[in-house]
C-alpha cells in the first residue's frame, strides 16, 4: 500500500490561511463598522431633514397644533425609491396632531433637542429621526421613519466589496504558495534524477549546486552520510581482503599437514602440527568475529564495572598458559570502577593479558595493574619482554600489522580489537616503556 507523503504546500497554508483569515475578517470588520457607522450617520441627518422640514409646517391656532401640509408636497417630501418613509407629529403626552399614530415615539430623553433610535411599525423595523420643537412656546415632536432596505443593501454592498478581492486574494495567495513551493524545490529535480541514476556501489559526493538555503543542510548531511558509508565500506573490503589472506596460509599449511599424515606411516607430528594450526585458525576466526561485531556496537546501556573484579575473572584464563611459559604472572590491583559494557572490557582485558603474555620471553615478568588517581581510573600491563619501538606506537593497532618478533604466535587482531573497545568507552590507549620491568607498558585510561 502506498503511503501518501504530506505536502510541503499544504503545510504551509494550513499555516498560512488561518492567519490570512484572521487578518482579512479583521480588516472586514474594521471597514464594515466604520463604514456602517459613516452611513448611518448620513442617513439619520438626512431623515432628520424631513423632520425639520416637517417642523416648519406645524402652525398653531389657539391652543391646538396642526400642520400645513399641502398633499402634493407631501408627496414630494416623503418620496424614496427604496424605502417607505413615514411621519407623525405630537405634543408631548402623545396625542396624534397629524401622520401615522402607530409610529414609535421616544423612550429616551432627547440630546440637543433630537433622538435617533430604531423602532417597529407594522411588523417591520423602522430608523426614526425625532426632533423637539416649539411654537411660541408650545413644545411639540416631530417623527420622520424610514425603513432600512437602503442602509441593509449598503451593509451588502460593503460586505460584498471587502470579500470579493479577499477572496480573490486568498485564491491568489494559494496559488503562488503551490507555485513557489513548486519552483522552490525544481531544484531537487536534478537530485532525484541523479540517486536515480546511480548503482548501489556509487556512493560520491551529490552536487549540491542551486540547492535552497532552507533544505541546504538536509543534503550536507545526506552527503557527510555517503562518505561515512564510503569509508565503512572500503574497510569492510580490507577488512575481507585482508582477512581472506590471512586465512589463506594457515588453512594451506593444515591441508599440507593433512596430507603429510595421510601418507606418513607415523603420522603423531602432523597431527600435533594439525592441532596448532586448529587452534591458530580458531583463534582467528574468534578475533575477526569479535572486530565484526565491535565495529557496530553502541554502548546503550552501560553498567558499573568493577575492573579488579574482572581483571581476577580473566587472570584464571590467562594463568595456566603462564605456567606453561613460566611467566610470573602478577596483579596489583586497587579499587577501580568504569560504567561500561563489561563483556568488552573483559574481551579487552584478555587481549591485552594474551599480548603480553606471548610478547614476554619464556621465564619472564607480566604485571596487571588498575587504580583510580586525579579523577581517571586506569588499567594497565605491563611486561619484561624486548619493549615497542616508539615508530611502531601506531603501527600495532592496525588490523593484521605485527612487530617483526620472530617465534610469537598470533594473528595482529588483538590491539585493534582494544581500540575498538576503549573507543567505544571514550578511554584513551598510551604505549610506554616500562619503567619496572624493562618491557612494554600500555595503559587505558577512562575518563571520570
Amino acid at each position: 500500500m502506498k503511503i501518501k507523503q504530506p505536502s510541503l504546500a499544504r503545510q504551509l497554508l494550513r499555516q498560512l490561511l488561518p492567519l490570512m483569515a484572521v487578518i482579512i475578517i479583521t480588516g472586514a470588520g474594521v471597514v464594515y463598522f466604520v463604514a456602517h457607522r459613516e452611513a448611518t450617520v448620513a442617513y439619520d441627518r438626512a431623515l432628520m431633514d424631513v423632520s425639520l422640514a416637517l417642523a416648519s409646517q406645524v402652525e398653531i391656532t389657539g391652543n391646538n397644533l396642526h400642520l400645513q401640509l399641502p398633499d402634493i408636497a407631501e408627496k414630494v417630501l416623503l418620496i424614496d425609491g427604496y424605502d417607505k418613509l413615514f411621519y407623525r407629529v405630537m405634543d408631548l403626552k402623545g396625542k396624534t396632531v397629524a401622520g401615522n399614530a402607530g409610529l414609535p415615539g421616544p423612550t429616551m430623553p432627547f440630546e440637543n433637542g433630537k433622538l435617533y433610535y430604531d423602532g417597529k411599525l407594522d411588523g417591520k423595523t423602522v430608523r426614526v429621526a425625532a426632533l423637539l420643537s416649539r411654537l411660541n412656546g408650545a413644545p411639540f415632536i416631530v417623527l420622520s421613519a424610514e425603513t432600512k432596505l437602503k442602509r441593509d443593501w449598503l451593509v451588502g454592498e460593503i460586505i460584498l466589496a471587502m470579500l470579493v478581492p479577499e477572496g480573490l486574494l486568498i485564491i491568489a495567495a494559494i496559488f503562488m504558495i503551490r507555485r513557489s513551493v513548486r519552483n522552490g524545490l525544481a531544484s531537487i529535480q536534478p537530485l532525484r534524477e541523479e540517486l536515480v541514476r546511480r548503482t548501489h556501489t556509487d556512493l560520491s559526493q551529490l552536487p549540491l549546486k542551486d540547492i535552497p538555503e532552507e533544505i541546504y543542510p538536509i543534503f550536507t548531511e545526506v552527503n557527510e552520510l555517503l562518505t561515512r558509508l564510503s569509508k565503512s565500506l572500503d574497510t569492510n573490503r580490507r577488512f575481507i581482503a585482508d582477512a581472506s589472506h590471512q586465512l589463506r596460509t594457515p588453512i594451506a599449511a593444515l591441508q599440507a599437514e593433512a596430507e603429510m599424515a595421510l601418507r606418513s606411516a607415523n603420522p603423531d607430528e602432523s597431527l600435533k602440527k594439525i592441532v596448532l594450526g586448529t587452534r591458530r585458525i580458531t583463534h582467528l576466526a574468534h578475533q575477526l568475529l569479535t572486530l565484526s561485531r565491535l565495529e557496530p556496537k553502541q554502548i546503550h546501556t552501560p553498567k558499573l564495572v568493577d575492573l579488579a573484579q574482572l581483571t581476577k575473572n580473566a587472570a584464571d584464563r590467562w594463568i595456566p598458559l603462564a605456567l606453561e611459559r613460566s611467566i610470573d604472572l602478577g596483579f596489583e590491583l586497587s579499587p577501580a570502577t568504569v560504567m561500561g559494557e563489561p563483556i568488552w572490557l573483559e574481551e579487552l582485558a584478555n587481549n591485552l593479558i594474551d599480548n603480553a603474555i606471548r610478547y614476554t620471553p619464556i621465564g619472564g615478568i607480566v604485571t596487571v595493574r588498575c587504580g583510580r588517581n586525579a579523577n581517571q581510573t586506569s588499567w594497565e600491563v605491563e611486561d619484561s619482554g624486548p619493549g615497542i619501538p616508539s615508530e611502531e606506537h601506531e603501527r600495532i593497532f592496525e588490523r593484521f600489522y605485527r612487530l617483526d618478533t620472530s617465534g610469537v604466535d598470533g594473528c595482529g587482531l588483538g590491539l585493534p580489537i582494544v581500540r575498538e573497545i576503549a573507543h567505544s568507552h571514550n578511554a584513551s590507549i598510551s604505549i610506554e616503556n616500562g619503567n619496572n620491568l624493562g618491557g612494554a607498558l600500555i595503559r587505558v585510561t577512562f575518563p571520570g
